[in-house]
C-alpha cells in the first residue's frame, strides 16, 4: 500500500477550532498523561470545551488500588479564563502551551494536591486521519497524538515526588459522540530517552474494528498497519498484563510488554475507562506506558457485578 506524506500541523492547531464551536456534540479537548510506574502512580490531566461555551476539566492521580483514585478533582461546569489555549486557566488548573506543537505545562494546587507537570513532545504530532481507517466524524473532525517526555513535582497529602519520565498528549476538535464506542484499547509507551515510542488505538464500533497508531523511532514516525494485542484481566476487568506486536508501513515490527503499576476505573457517560500506568518494555528497552481500555459500563457491571 502506498501512503501519502504525513500531515504537518500548524501552530494554530494548538488553539481552539471553529469545528468545535457549536452544536450539542461539539467538543474540543486536551489530554496530558504522565505514568510514573516506579512510584506506582498515574497522573492524568484533561480539559474540554463543549458546545463552544461550556468548559470542564479533571485532574486525577491513580495509585496501586484500582478501586479508587489516590486523588480526583473533577469540574464539569468549570470557569475558563485566558488567551485562547496559549495560556489559560480552567477552575484552578493553570495551562500554558509555551512552544507550539511541542511543549505544554500544567500547574494545579489545592489543600491535598500540589502538581507541576511539563510535557515535551519527541516528534511532530500525528493525526489519525493519516491511518487507513481515518478519523471518523463521530470521534472528531481531527485530532493529534504525540509521545513525549515529562518532568515535574507532585505533593499529595504530604508525599512529595520529583519525577522525570514519559507521557502522551492528544488534542481533538469537532464532534464527539461517545455512543459509537463499544470497546477500545488506547496504548501509549515510550523509552525515557525519547528514542522510541508507540501509540496504538484499537476500537470496536458499529461492527468494525478500527486501527490507528504510529511507531516513532528517533523522531521518524511511521503509521501502524497491523497489530496483535493480548492481555490479562483481573476480577474487576482491569488489565494487569498487556502484550502487543505491531508492524508499521515500512515493514518493521515492534513489540511491547507491560505490567500493572497503578490504575483507576473512571466512569464517563455510558462508559467506564480503565486507566493504567504500566512498567513496560519496548523492543527490549525499558519504557513507561499508559494504557486505557474503554468498556460499556453496563457490560462490565454484568460481568463483575455491582
Amino acid at each position: 500500500m502506498q501512503f501519502a506524506p504525513l500531515t504537518r500541523f500548524a501552530p494554530e492547531d494548538d488553539l481552539l477550532h471553529a469545528e468545535s464551536a457549536a452544536g450539542p456534540l461539539a467538543r474540543e479537548s486536551l489530554a496530558i498523561t504522565a505514568p510514573i510506574p516506579e512510584e506506582n502512580l498515574l497522573v492524568f490531566v484533561y480539559v474540554w470545551r463543549e458546545g463552544g461555551t461550556g468548559w470542564g476539566r479533571f485532574v486525577f492521580v491513580a495509585g496501586p488500588d484500582s478501586s479508587k483514585p489516590e486523588y480526583l478533582s473533577f469540574e464539569a461546569d468549570a470557569e475558563y479564563s485566558g488567551d485562547d489555549l496559549r495560556e489559560f486557566a480552567v477552575s484552578g488548573l493553570q495551562c500554558r502551551q509555551s512552544e507550539p506543537l511541542k511543549v505544554a505545562e500544567f500547574a494545579f494546587s489545592d489543600s491535598e494536591l500540589d502538581l507541576d507537570l511539563r510535557f515535551e513532545g519527541i516528534h511532530h504530532p500525528f493525526t489519525w486521519r493519516d491511518n487507513p481507517d481515518g478519523c471518523p466524524e463521530w470521534m472528531a473532525h481531527n485530532r493529534y497524538e504525540q509521545s513525549g517526555v515529562t518532568s515535574g513535582r507532585l505533593r499529595l497529602r504530604g508525599r512529595e515526588i520529583e519525577f522525570t519520565g514519559v507521557g502522551h498528549r492528544d488534542h481533538s476538535w469537532g464532534t464527539r459522540n461517545w455512543n459509537y464506542m463499544m470497546h477500545w484499547k488506547w496504548i501509549n509507551a515510550a523509552t525515557p530517552d525519547g528514542s522510541l515510542s508507540l501509540h496504538l488505538c484499537v476500537m470496536n464500533s458499529v461492527g468494525r474494528t478500527l486501527l490507528w497508531g504510529y511507531v516513532n523511532r528517533a523522531g521518524e514516525v511511521a503509521r501502524v498497519v497491523h497489530s496483535e494485542v493480548d492481555f490479562d484481566l483481573d476480577e474487576a476487568m482491569m488489565h494487569r498484563r498487556l502484550s502487543v506486536r505491531v508492524r508499521d508501513e515500512t515493514g518493521a515490527e515492534l513489540s511491547f510488554e507491560g505490567h500493572y503499576a497503578a490504575g483507576w476505573a473512571m466512569p464517563i457517560q455510558n462508559l467506564v475507562l480503565h486507566e493504567v500506568a504500566m512498567s513496560a518494555v519496548l523492543d527490549g528497552k525499558p519504557a513507561g506506558a499508559h494504557v486505557e481500555m474503554g468498556w460499556l459500563a453496563e457490560y462490565v457491571r454484568g460481568i463483575v457485578g455491582g
